[in-house]
């Protein structure tokens, strides 16, 4: 009977672990894609369809994309709706006995974008969890570009409240405890009004002792766990379950929980806030035309999305309301100081976005310098904060960390014009690292170097005819003649 390649059987083995996905699987320069995958991807990304030898009588159907451009494609796939995991090689193939590993190191889901070509700067990227028996349950947000966590109960088992609530924020992507993903209609209604993905969350993942005890490592201390709700301890637990299984990342920029209620917002219900065209013209769905649209004038994207949360939930408490007039009245009545911090923040970066890259390992040079260029405004941005008389505005002042420390690592380490990709090198800069200095001048003066070493050597040995060589076999190596070979200190033999 015909078997799988090992490569073709490594591949089933890891596609077994990812069903729901389509794999990307590492070989060389390409990612590959194989069987059904490969047929939804070629006809997704219009990839010309191929075959590969798998050891059986049938050629397995293929296609692939080159691994330094697979970003785009990536991002076309999660547009489209689907999941991707990237398998990558996970051992040295110099100390690899026979096949080396490869292991899934990320699952890519429209919820869990974190570059930023496929995401929409003005707007969160949220992705959601839902629990809800008879008696009740609770729904939590999170968008893993930004760090925001936020969370509510549902009281009574109410699918509209629920409804209500999935409207203010329209995730990109959904799990659903049984109960819910059970209910054909409510996940029909979901899927149409939100152009959402759906998926079942699998009960396991809010057993209430697992999802304590995930939600309490991540808060770290923060906020007091055992104080909340059961439900939201389901869902938040839940979600940081998922998120830890697809990223495989650290997740420390999820700092708080922000628990909120119903009551601390304006009631509206999906249909009322469609009609009202807060965010989006029922017509077309753009922003062009709706109350978002007439009032940003944002300086900055982080503004732009915390303008739409404002104008999604609208404040129903008069002491917020008056606190976030009040912190207005004082910008309008110091122009000079507004118009200051306008200018400030127009040259700054998107800090929180950059700030997740940093954490997930994939921020580039380009990233960081631009995270140094908004640490450096931020002694200015304090400075004039500090004009404004204002309960919030005092509260952000005093609060308001200058980051010095990571300005000045960035500054010293990064070069000012570093490459767009980290392949490239050139990012650090010189005289930051004498290990990188040293490496990079044999990289870049390796013929000056070898012959410096060749003459040091014949110096030393006093053989005229000694070289230095290479091939891929060996790497570089001393070559001495066979008439000079008795003359060969014992240190190049034990080397």
């Amino acid at each position: 009977m015909a078997e799988f390649t090992p490569m073709m059987q490594q591949y089933l083995d890891v596609k077994k672990e990812n069903q729901d996905a389509i794999l990307f699987y590492r070989l060389g320069d390409f990612y590959e894609m194989f069987f059904d995958d490969a047929k939804t991807a070629s006809k997704e990304l219009e990839l010309a369809l191929t075959g590969r030898d798998c050891g059986m009588e049938e050629r397995a159907p293929m296609c692939g994309v080159p691994y330094h451009s697979a970003e785009g494609y990536i991002a076309r796939l999660i547009q489209k709706g689907y999941k991707v995991a990237i398998c990558e090689q996970t051992e040295d193939p110099s100390q690899a006995k026979g096949l080396v590993r490869r292991e899934v190191i990320r699952t890519v889901t429209p919820g869990t974008v974190t570059e930023a070509s496929m995401l929409d700067e003005n707007r969160n990227n949220f992705i959601a969890a839902a629990y809800m028996d008879v008696r009740g349950g609770a729904v939590c947000f999170c968008d893993l570009s930004t760090g925001e966590l936020s969370a509510t109960a549902i009281e009574g088992g109410d699918l509209h409240r629920l409804s209500d609530e999935l409207c203010r924020y329209s995730p990109r992507e959904l799990l659903l405890s049984d109960f819910l993903f059970s209910n054909g209609q409510f996940v029909s209604r979901i899927k149409d009004r939100f152009t959402c993905y759906v998926e079942p969350a699998g009960e396991w993942r809010f057993v209430p002792e697992t999802a304590a005890g995930l939600l309490e490592k991540q808060m770290d201390g923060r906020m007091d766990v055992k104080g909340l709700d059961a439900n939201i301890i389901r869902v938040g637990g839940g979600l940081l379950s998922y998120l830890h299984e697809t990223q495989k990342n650290d997740l420390s920029h999820i700092g708080v929980l922000n628990v909120y209620s119903g009551e601390q917002f304006m009631q509206l219900d999906s249909t009322a806030a469609r009609n009202l065209e807060l965010t989006s013209v029922m017509r077309s769905g753009e922003k062009k035309g709706s109350l978002l649209w007439v009032l940003d004038s944002t300086k900055t994207a982080a503004g732009s999305r915390m303008l739409r949360r404002w104008i999604e939930k609208p404040l129903v408490n008069l002491r917020e309301i008056n606190a976030r007039h009040e912190a207005v009245e004082a910008l309008i009545d110091n122009f000079m100081a507004k118009d200051a911090l306008r200018e400030l923040l127009g040259n700054t970066y998107d800090m929180e976005r950059i700030i997740s890259r940093v954490v997930f390992g994939s921020a580039g040079g380009r990233d960081l310098r631009a995270l140094a260029s908004a640490c450096a405004l931020l002694p200015e941005i304090k400075s004039r904060l500090g004009q404004l008389k204002s309960r919030r505005l005092e509260a952000l002042y005093n609060s308001l960390d200058l980051l010095e420390d990571i300005y000045g690592l960035i500054d010293a380490s990064i070069d000012e014009k570093p490459p767009f990709s980290v392949r490239e090198g050139g990012i650090i800069k010189k005289g930051f690292s004498p290990e990188v200095d040293e490496l990079r001048s044999l990289l870049d003066g390796g013929a000056g170097r070898l012959a410096e070493i060749e003459a040091r050597e014949r110096e030393r040995t006093g053989i005229k005819n000694l070289k230095v060589s290479y091939n891929k076999v060996y790497g570089y190596y001393i070559e001495v003649s066979r008439l000079n070979a008795s003359m060969v200190p014992d240190d190049y033999i034990r080397k």
